[in-house]
């Protein structure tokens, strides 16, 4: 266990900087930029700063998201946004309620940077509208990519067209994070969770948009001012191109989704006849007759006639185990093996060890959330909990009848995932990976899996076991009622690829390491939501992961709702490089019924500074 230092102490707000930009334009950089406009400095995009801000004033907002809006709005300021993002907005309370059972078996992976209450919109914008607020003529772009539907806002200000871009664009050339483009493909019949990056067309289109107007200046939400657009524009499109072509050509979708349809979600980003590139399909072989397939499960089955299955995520599954069981064809289940969280993977984990009365057996890096879901937020959760979880380390044997069981912590798909690798007699050594690998490529279509990219994680950790192997083997998919196996060719070009992809995000994001770009759950709370009676107190902790090549010291701020109580509400948490550490609180909740949330601001030096970055929902019922 790393060591973790914390300290209690105030929250320091980052270091603020002013910029007169123009004799009618000021920029104080901070974690948001705030852009004050006109003589009297009444009009602002993102933000008023808390020391000058008037008792009445204007406000433009570019997007909904919780980590960008406002700390306080005040009740006098006359308040634009875009009507795309109206409900986020003004009925955000529809949201949370909904989330307390939407969050399982999401697979729309949109993000969750809600605010808890209302905001105090007066007027909805739309593209294309001419606004004159506090005297400067204002034209309105639909420019989604970030958020579904965000908008710029343009003004010539003393002699300058400058474009107010929110997180369309950071820097020169960069974006936040991928996570936030993750969306659903409808074109090519492609749900939200499989839709990597789809928002990148439409960031793209918008770029252009905006350049299109010709501006001087760029002035996003977040990150410096730029003063070379057409640079900066151009540079974000190369790198985001790249890194798409480079997706596609490891994707596993080419397996299951097909060459048409792949080529028709490259087109989206990379233009209509992109040179696209997608990995050819690898061997494939019958599996052996000792392997029975229903669904995403597999049944091994012994000489004795005793089974092992692995995976159970419908009732199906149990079912057809009955039916070969009367069939004679089984004698019965011994033992239960989950490769890994999904639903369709584990909705009936703990009907199944019911039914057939034996263990449930994973791997201890994700033991837990097949306990306890529920404390959980990650992409296509079931809400069933597996009431006895046996949890196995990595690397850990078994000696199950004839068969030798090695258990390992497979990071492929998931972040939290394994795999169950089995040796019978003078059989070929069978490598049941979960959904870590399809014979086009590897599965991590959806960013919010947390598919890391240290070279001790995510899938350079999978190809490494996979190398380490000292005789033949062959991979099974829970999805692919097939063997195959990868040639020492197809490793080099996946592994090659793959360091590639973490050689582009380095650019693309402003990071000093990739993984702030592409893990949104770096900090997260745990549990994630907590069911309490009115005005009693529950206790979570927020875990932090330092991804940074160096030591970080984060400061920690706890927003609760109103009525609720947080202790501390401040504290600094230090981490060495690639450690990770949290901290115990306590919260007073409410007495009124209903769904609160309790965020937490988490800064560290550079660009690391956020507002409101991660939530918890209290349940209060």
């Amino acid at each position: 266990m790393k060591s973790v230092l914390i300290i209690f102490s105030l929250l320091l707000p980052a270091m603020a900087k002013e910029i007169d930009l123009t004799p009618q334009l000021t920029v104080h950089r901070g974690a948001i930029n705030m852009v004050l406009i006109g003589n009297e400095r009444r009009l602002a995009v993102y933000g008023f700063p808390p020391n000058q801000s008037p008792e009445s004033g204007s406000l433009l907002l570019t997007h909904a998201r919780r980590d960008v809006l406002p700390l306080e709005i005040a009740a006098d300021w006359e308040v634009y946004a875009p009507r795309a993002e109206q409900t986020l907005l003004a009925e955000p309370e529809r949201f949370w309620n909904a989330f307390v059972s939407a969050r399982f078996h999401d697979y729309a992976q949109q993000s969750t940077k809600v605010v808890a209450r209302s905001v105090p919109v007066d007027t909805w914008v739309e593209g294309e509208e001419t606004l004159t607020v506090e005297g400067i003529r204002m034209r309105v772009l639909e420019t989604p990519g970030y958020t579904r539907g965000a908008v710029s806002y343009l003004a010539e200000i003393d002699g300058k067209r400058i474009a107010f871009t929110g997180d369309l664009i950071y820097g020169n050339g960069q974006i936040l994070d991928l996570v936030s483009f993750q969306d659903a493909i409808p074109g090519a019949k492609i749900r939200g969770y499989h839709g990597y990056g789809s928002r990148l067309a439409l960031l793209l289109t918008s770029l252009r948009r905006v350049l299109d107007e010709k501006p001087d200046l760029m002035i996003p939400a977040r990150g410096p001012i730029i003063h070379e657009p057409v640079e900066a524009v151009n540079r974000l499109i190369h790198r985001v191109e790249r890194l798409y072509q480079n997706y596609l050509s490891t994707t596993a979708l080419h397996w299951y989704f097909k060459e048409k349809r792949m080529v028709s979600t490259g087109e989206r980003v990379l233009g209509r006849g992109a040179p696209i590139k997608l990995m050819p399909f690898a061997k494939v072989e019958d599996q052996p007759d000792w392997t029975l397939t229903h669904g995403t499960s597999r049944l091994l089955i012994s000489e004795s006639g005793e089974g092992f299955l692995l995976d159970c995520g419908a009732q199906a599954v149990i079912d057809q185990v009955d039916g070969w069981i009367e069939e004679g064809r089984l004698r019965g289940v011994e033992g239960l093996f989950v490769t890994h969280f999904h639903d369709d993977h584990t909705d009936f984990v703990e009907a199944a060890r019911t039914h057939f009365q034996c263990p449930v057996y994973a791997v201890e890096s994700y033991a837990d959330i097949i306990a306890n879901p529920s404390d959980y937020y990650l992409p296509a959760m079931t809400p069933h909990a597996v009431s006895s979880v046996t949890s196995l380390s990595d690397g850990e044997t078994m000696r199950w009848h004839e068969f030798e069981f090695t258990f390992h912590h497979y990071p492929g798909q998931t972040h939290y995932h394994g795999a169950l690798f089995a040796k019978r007699a003078d059989d070929e050594l069978l490598c049941f990976i979960g959904d870590s690998f399809s014979p086009s490529g590897i599965d991590d279509y959806c960013v919010q899996n947390r598919n890391l990219l240290h070279e001790d994680t995510g899938y350079l950790r999978c190809l490494q076991k996979l190398r380490s192997l000292s005789e033949p083997y062959g991979l099974i998919n829970q999805h692919i009622p097939h063997v195959f196996r990868f040639t020492d060719e197809e490793m080099d070009y996946l592994e090659t690829r793959y360091r590639e992809r973490i050689a582009i995000l380095r650019e693309l994001f402003p990071w000093d390491d990739p993984n702030w770009g592409i893990d949104e759950q770096w900090a997260r709370f745990h549990p994630y939501a907590v069911q309490c009676e009115p005005g009693t107190s529950t206790t979570l902790s927020l875990d932090v992961e330092n991804h940074s090549p160096r030591d970080r010291t984060f400061t920690l701020r706890f927003r609760g709702e109103a009525g609720m109580a947080v202790s501390p509400d401040k504290a600094t948490l230090t981490l060495p490089s690639r450690g990770s550490g949290g901290m115990k609180l306590s919260v007073k909740v409410p007495q009124d019924r209903g769904v609160y949330l309790l965020t937490a601001d988490v800064v560290s030096d550079g660009p690391l500074h956020f507002q409101r970055w991660t939530e918890a929902m209290i349940v209060v019922e």
